[in-house]
């Protein structure tokens, strides 16, 4: 029986001590020594998919550790970091400076490193239990995705036949243990990212005995996470951007290689799940366990092409809500917590959000660590506090969140997102709103009730001053809560975040500041508006008056009215019978209504009536209808969406 990840311990020596012998018989004794079979292999040997770019910017730099010698065992890594340290990414660096400089020392640095590291690697013990720090299913995969390429320039090269034998050994070690770890399907990244490259080595080495049964069990795994892992909205499996880059990156090499993969929906999908979260600064957020994603390159190298994305997007089975206007964006999480072979990537929070707009984060979270063995790991980047969300008497959310999310309401200038929870023991609803028309910007409601201390936190790139009662300025948002300052505790803090720069297309930890409001009570009426100063907030009657400059706002439970100047320049409604002074109904509608056009969606048949003067109109139709008092009154015959327009038709 297993007590790790992965199944039990099955690492043998065709794994681990592949001499010349064994190797010569992996590729059907074509020869009788190494340079023989280096010779054979040479001459059959395929392209990789990616074959070695041209090496970058860095390259000496990173190499350089390899001329003065670097311990190959990795200890005093942390407990994760060890794991990653055995990939040998550091190693690679070798390669690509003899590539560029055509200095041997590399190539001899290269080499040394590589027969300590063969001979010492089986010492090594990591503190996952269950878990081989060398063969398990992200060492065999990384290995072979940083090393296999380099078959291709080291075999006709002045590396020895001794340690060519041993990179190879090693490629097919890693590829045995794989195909036998492997031979039924398990959700996550580990397996999928690991069958891509046992197909990967098929392809490059297909004189391999083994090569056809590797190839084509790669391509059952494959075929099972396209169907189960990939959200039919084209996420991943666990949710998150970094690990959906990574699965996609290696979906790609697969698809170099298999015409079936590269003509798979989901595949295509997950392209576009990516473009759909791409910012307009071309960065993805760090969503769940994730760094922030810069996929420019990843979606060019799989072919997907840009996409006119529309205002709103709802990924409904990977989780996530997209609201957009113009410039101001909001993403909003509501999915499940998923499980994963170590830990959970999925963060302890649930209906957050972030903004961001003008290619810059304005409303922000704590995202992916640095490291998974960051001490802050699970206290901050994966805690509800890291988070846009309201905290219950300062637990964390349950992995049973009970979520449920009512369709999205988009009337053109209006989106509204409603969804609610159980994670905290307790119903707790959100409400998120965003007006498009400018000035945009977006409102927040949460509702909840008991005997609780609740928390609302709330996080940005830059501290928060404050500028008015419950009101706070983050240099690029302003943030305006509805309720009693009397009642409201209000606390900052300071954490850590990643942030996008924009000019690199990189990132880079830096402080995240944190407001928090606490009360007895479960409800807030947070405003977020970018870039203005000019904002009030105020309740009249059971009505939120937002006033920004000459805007004024009238925002009820399912209506927003906006005047500007003092005059009306449109109202709308969702589920709905009666906009005051404008549209009444028999039945619920949506509607929007501007200067003496109205626009209405209805379920079913219903009676309307609408202010109106002169002529009037269904759907570009001149209808009789009866006019009195100034309203028209009129029947919408059957369920769908209806344009009603009143006037002279000139």
């Amino acid at each position: 029986m297993s007590t790790g990840p992965e199944k039990p311990r099955h690492i043998d020596g065709r794994i681990n001590q592949i001499g010349t012998d064994d190797l010569l018989k992996a590729f059907g004794s074509p020869a009788e020594d190494l340079a023989g079979l280096r010779a054979f292999v040479g001459a059959r040997m395929q392209r990789p998919a990616w074959p070695l770019p041209d090496p970058a910017d860095g390259v000496l730099e990173a190499a350089a550790p390899l001329l003065d010698g670097v311990d190959v065992t990795g200890l005093g890594k942390g407990r994760s970091q060890l794991y990653g340290f055995h990939y040998l990414g550091w190693l690679k660096p070798g390669v690509d400076a003899w590539l560029l400089t055509g200095d041997d020392r590399y190539l001899q640095a290269f080499e040394r490193h590589l027969d300590e590291w063969v001979e010492r690697r089986d010492s090594v013990t990591g503190e996952w239990p269950g878990l081989d720090v060398i063969w398990y299913s992200l060492g065999t995969w990384a290995r072979c995705r940083n090393l296999l390429p380099t078959l291709e320039v080291l075999t006709p090269s002045s590396l020895s036949d001794r340690a060519w034998g041993r990179l190879v050994a090693t490629l097919v070690g890693g590829a045995r243990w794989a195909y036998d770890e492997h031979d039924v399907f398990r959700h996550g990244n580990w397996q999928l990212v690991c069958a891509t490259e046992l197909l990967h080595i098929s392809a490059v080495l297909p004189s391999l005995v083994e090569s056809a049964a590797w190839a084509g069990r790669a391509r059952e795994r494959i075929e099972e996470h396209l169907a189960l892992d990939i959200y039919p909205d084209g996420g991943h499996y666990e949710r998150s951007p970094g690990y959906h880059g990574m699965v996609l990156s290696a979906l790609q090499t697969a698809a170099r290689i298999d015409s079936e993969v590269a003509g798979h929906p989901r595949y295509a999908a997950m392209h576009t799940w990516l473009r759909e979260l791409v910012s307009s600064g071309g960065w993805v957020p760090h969503l769940q366990d994730s760094g922030i994603v810069w996929p420019a390159a990843m979606l060019e190298r799989g072919g997907s092409l840009p996409l006119e994305l529309p205002l709103a997007t709802v990924l409904p089975e990977s989780g996530y809500t997209i609201l957009r206007s113009d410039e101001l964006r909001a993403v909003i999480n509501h999915g499940p917590h998923i499980e994963h072979e170590l830990e959970s990537h999925s963060h302890r929070a649930v209906l957050d959000l972030v903004l961001d707009g003008w290619g810059e984060p304005l409303l922000w979270e704590a995202g992916g660590p640095p490291s998974y063995d960051d001490p802050g790991y699970v206290s901050w980047y994966q805690s509800g506090r890291g988070h846009n969300t309201v905290l219950v008497d300062d637990r964390e959310l349950s992995t049973d969140r009970q979520v449920s999310v009512d369709p999205l309401v988009d009337t053109g200038p209006v989106a509204v997102f409603n969804g609610r929870h159980h994670g905290n023991g307790l119903e707790q609803s959100r409400t998120i709103a965003m007006v498009r028309e400018e000035p945009a910007y977006v409102v927040v409601t949460d509702r909840a009730s008991g005997p609780h201390t609740f928390r609302a936190m709330w996080h940005a790139l830059h501290p928060w001053q404050q500028v008015g009662p419950l009101a706070y300025a983050a240099e690029r948002l302003l943030l305006l809560e509805a309720g009693d300052p009397a009642t409201t505790v209000v606390g900052t803090a300071e954490g850590t975040a990643r942030r996008p720069v924009l000019e690199s297309q990189t990132a880079e930890y830096g402080p995240l500041h944190s407001l928090s409001l606490e009360r007895s009570s479960g409800d807030f009426t947070t405003v977020l508006v970018p870039y203005a100063d000019d904002v009030a907030v105020t309740r009249v009657g059971g009505e939120l008056l937002v006033t920004n400059g000459p805007t004024t706002d009238r925002i009820g439970a399912s209506t927003w009215i906006r005047s500007v100047d003092g005059k009306l320049s449109w109202a709308t409604g969702w589920r709905v019978r009666e906009l005051p002074s404008l549209v009444r109904s028999t039945e619920d509608i949506t509607v929007l209504a501007e200067s003496t056009r109205y626009d209405v969606t209805c379920s079913a048949r219903c009676d309307l009536s609408v202010h109106a003067t002169g002529e009037l109109r269904l759907n570009g139709i001149v209808i009789d209808a009866a006019i009195e008092n100034g309203w028209a009154h009129l029947t919408l015959p059957y369920a769908g969406r209806w344009t009603v327009e009143s006037g002279d038709g000139s």
